[in-house]
């Protein structure tokens, strides 16, 4: 969800099928996360004072009631403190993806427990302020893959 994503386009988008998108988004995180996960320690280390591996959760962010449709992203209440608490959870590896979809956005979340990932993005300001709302659901990795930079092909 960030300053230039397609969030708040409109008609541009009316054409495109929401519940297909999400259903291949969900798809696709769960083929990537099975790289992650299965990645070597040098992409992410679990805390070892952690006494069970972290799991992965998909989170899935959706415009909430206080999102103003006639503001740009930016001008959102707590829009920029999203980001920046995005920004702190990929700077502690917390992140393994996220990615932005009609007018979605979703993350790959490692976290200990699904309450602990529940607990994480209920105290994420964007969620406080209402501006958006999530979904948490637990991935269970069937198949590994690889996702690179897309903004280097």
């Amino acid at each position: 969800m960030g300053a230039r994503g397609g969030v708040g386009r409109g008609a541009a988008h009316a054409s495109v099928d929401v519940p297909v998108i999400a259903a291949f988004v969900r798809l696709a995180a769960a083929i990537v996360v099975g790289a992650l996960a299965l990645s070597p320690p040098a992409f992410g280390q679990a805390d070892p004072a952690r006494t069970a591996p972290d799991k992965l959760y998909l989170v899935v962010f959706s415009l909430g009631p206080a999102w103003d449709k006639g503001k740009a992203p930016p001008e959102q209440t707590a829009f920029r403190e999203h980001g920046a608490n995005l920004k702190r959870l990929r700077d502690a590896k917390r992140i393994a993806m996220g990615a932005r979809y009609a007018d979605k956005g979703m993350i790959v979340l490692r976290a200990p427990s699904e309450a602990a990932a529940r607990a994480e993005m209920e105290a994420d300001p964007g969620v406080k302020a209402g501006i958006f709302t999530f979904e948490v659901d637990e991935l269970r990795v069937f198949y590994p893959g690889v996702v690179g930079d897309a903004a280097a092909n």
